[in-house]
C-alpha cells in the first residue's frame, strides 16, 4: 500500500490543528493513500531492457532494484513487471514454471529482495500472470501431449489431438473448463501474494475461454479469482487486459475486475492528439467509456496509458513522429497523467523513447525480429546500468538519454516528473473517478473536470488541453494555478482548482 500524502490534505489539517483550542483532541491526518489503496501511478517495466546489473547485457531483477531511486525520482508509486518465470522466448509470455524465476533475471531470492526494498519506498508491485496459455515446453502439456491418461491432459484444450492455441508460437491454452486449472492458477496468487506481491495484471483476459458467451464467463471467472485475492489481501489489485479499443467490450470486465486497461483511452489520444481528427469529441468520448463503466462499478478503477509493449512507442506513431512531436508527447502525457484510475507508464516514454514492431526482418547481430524494438533497451546515458541484448536500430540515435534530460528542465523527463508530482498532490486527480467534459470545449480546446469529496476533504480540479497549432487565452475563475497560464500555447495545458460549490458552472 502507498503512503502517498496529498499536500492539499496535510494543508488543510495543520491549518485546523492550529486554530484548534489547546485542549482539543488532537486531528490524525487522512492519508488517502491508505483508502484508496489501488489508485497508483504505475510504470510498466520490461525486465530484459531495464537495467543490468552484472554486466552481461541483460537486464534483471537487481538492475530494478538498484534503480528504485529512480523510480522513485519519476514519482511511480507502482510497478508492473512483464513476464519474470522461466520461458523459451525473449518475451517471457510462454511460460515453464510458475514458481520460479527466468534465470536471466535472478533467483526468487533477488525477487523476495525486490518486493521487501520496494515495499519499504511505498512502492507495490503486481506481475503479469500469463494464465491463457503454457509454453509447449511446460511439463504439465509436455506430460499431456505424451498420454491421452495424463492426469494433466484435461488442462488443455484438445481436437483431434491437437491443442488449441489462442496465440501462436507454442503457447498452448489452459482449460478453465477443468477445476483444477482454476486451482493451479490460485495457487500461483497465493505464491506471489505471500511473498508480499500487491497484485497481478491478466494476460489476454478477453481468451481466457472463448465461445458465445465468452465475455460473461471470463467476467465471472476474473471474479472468482479476484474474490480469492481478497481473502488474502483486502487491498490487492487486479487488472486486466482486454485488447479491445471498444469501451463497450471492456465494460462488463468490471464485474470481476478491480480495473481494465482503457484501449479506448489510448485509441483517443493517438487519434485526437496525434493525427488531430474530430478533436471537438475527446472529452465527450472518454466520458461515454467513464460512464458505461460505472454502470456496473461505481467505484471504479480506470487504468489509462498511452503506450505499452504491444503496440509501437507512440513517438513513432504517425501524427506524433512528423511535426511537433515533443509538444505532442508532452500533451498527450499531461492528458492521460490528468484521468481517473491509475495511470500505466510504459518504461522509456517518459525519455521519449521511439521503437516500432518489424515483420521478420533481419538484423545483424540478433537475427529476425517482430516485435523486439518496441521493448528496446532503456537509454541510460551510462554503461553501468545499459543493456544491451539486442543492437540497436538507430531508431533512438536522435533521443536524448535519461542522463540528458534529468538536468534539462524542459526535457520529457521533466514534463512527466512535474506532472506525476501534480496528479498526486491534489487528490481530484489522484482518486476518485469523477469525470465531466468542460461547458465550453471546442475543436481546439478540450477540457474536463475532476472532482473529489472525502469527508471534509473536498477539491475540485479543471483541466484544459489545447490539442492546436495556435495559441489560445482563456477567461476563467479559478482558485489556484497548478500548471501552465490563461494564455495556452500550442499543444499546452492549463490546470487550475475551481471552487468546489461552483462546479455546475464549469460543466
Amino acid at each position: 500500500m502507498k503512503k502517498v500524502f496529498s499536500i492539499f490534505v496535510v494543508i488543510l489539517l495543520v491549518i485546523g490543528l492550529y486554530a484548534c483550542k489547546e485542549e482539543d483532541p488532537i486531528i490524525e491526518p487522512i492519508d488517502l493513500s491508505q483508502i484508496y489503496p489501488q489508485n497508483d501511478v504505475y510504470y510498466e517495466i520490461f525486465v530484459r531492457s531495464f537495467a543490468d546489473s552484472d554486466g552481461n547485457g541483460i537486464g534483471d531483477l537487481n538492475g530494478i532494484t538498484q534503480n528504485l531511486d529512480y523510480i522513485e525520482e519519476l514519482g511511480a508509486t507502482a510497478i508492473w513487471l512483464m513476464p519474470i518465470n522461466p520461458s523459451p522466448s525473449y518475451h517471457g509470455y510462454s511460460i515453464t514454471d510458475y514458481y520460479d524465476i527466468e534465470s536471466d533475471y535472478g533467483t526468487l531470492e533477488d525477487f523476495q529482495n525486490l518486493v521487501d526494498e520496494a515495499s519499504l519506498r511505498n512502492i507495490d508491485i503486481i506481475m503479469d500472470l500469463v494464465i491463457n496459455h503454457t509454453s509447449d515446453q511446460h511439463p504439465w502439456y509436455i506430460s499431456a501431449l505424451n498420454s491421452t491418461s495424463s492426469q494433466y491432459r484435461d488442462y488443455y484444450i484438445w481436437n483431434n489431438g491437437n491443442a488449441y492455441e489462442s496465440f501462436v508460437g507454442g503457447m498452448k491454452d489452459l482449460n478453465f473448463e477443468n477445476p483444477e486449472v482454476i486451482a493451479e492458477v490460485e495457487n500461483i496468487m497465493s505464491f506471489y501474494l505471500n511473498m508480499g506481491v500487491h497484485g497481478f495484471r491478466i494476460d489476454a483476459a478477453k481468451h481466457l475461454i472463448e465461445g458465445n458467451n465468452a465475455t460473461i464467463e471470463n467476467a465471472l471467472l476474473i471474479f472468482e479469482f479476484n474474490q480469492y485475492m481478497k481473502e488474502i489481501n483486502p487491498d490487492s489489485f487486479l487488472v486486466s487486459e482486454v485488447f479491445d479499443y471498444n469501451y463497450e467490450f471492456l465494460t462488463d470486465y468490471y464485474i470481476g475486475s478491480d480495473s481494465v486497461f482503457n484501449f479506448n483511452v489510448a485509441g483517443n489520444v493517438w487519434d485526437k492528439i496525434g493525427y488531430g481528427n474530430n478533436r471537438y469529441l475527446f472529452a465527450s468520448n472518454l466520458k461515454k467509456a467513464y460512464d458505461d463503466f460505472r454502470s456496473i462499478k461505481p467505484d471504479f478503477v480506470d487504468s489509462p496509458f498511452i503506450g505499452n509493449h504491444d503496440v509501437d512507442r507512440v513517438a513513432s506513431m504517425g501524427g506524433f513522429n512528423t511535426y511537433n512531436t515533443f509538444e505532442k508527447l508532452s500533451l498527450a502525457a499531461r492528458v492521460f497523467l490528468t484521468l481517473p484510475g491509475s495511470p500505466f507508464i510504459y518504461y522509456g516514454d517518459e525519455i521519449g523513447m521511439k521503437g516500432y514492431r518489424y515483420e521478420g526482418s533481419n538484423i545483424p547481430g540478433y537475427g529476425t525480429v517482430y516485435d523486439e524494438y518496441r521493448r528496446q533497451p532503456f537509454l541510460w546515458g551510462s554503461a553501468t546500468y545499459q543493456t544491451t541484448w539486442l543492437p540497436s536500430d538507430g531508431s533512438n540515435d536522435q533521443t536524448p538519454s535519461l542522463l540528458n534530460q534529468k538536468d534539462d528542465q524542459n526535457s520529457m523527463f521533466n514534463q512527466y516528473r512535474e506532472m506525476i508530482e501534480i496528479r498526486k498532490n491534489n487528490p481530484a486527480l489522484m482518486y476518485g473517478n469523477y469525470f465531466e467534459p468542460y461547458v465550453n470545449n471546442t475543436s481546439n480546446i478540450q477540457g474536463y473536470l475532476r472532482y473529489f469529496m472525502y469527508e471534509d476533504i473536498e477539491q475540485a480540479v479543471l483541466v484544459l488541453h489545447n490539442l492546436s497549432m495556435d495559441s489560445y487565452s482563456v477567461d476563467i475563475e479559478y482558485l489556484e494555478i497548478l500548471y501552465g497560464t490563461l494564455d495556452i500555447p500550442a499543444y499546452g495545458s492549463l490546470i487550475v482548482t475551481v471552487d468546489p460549490s461552483r462546479i455546475e458552472d464549469y460543466i
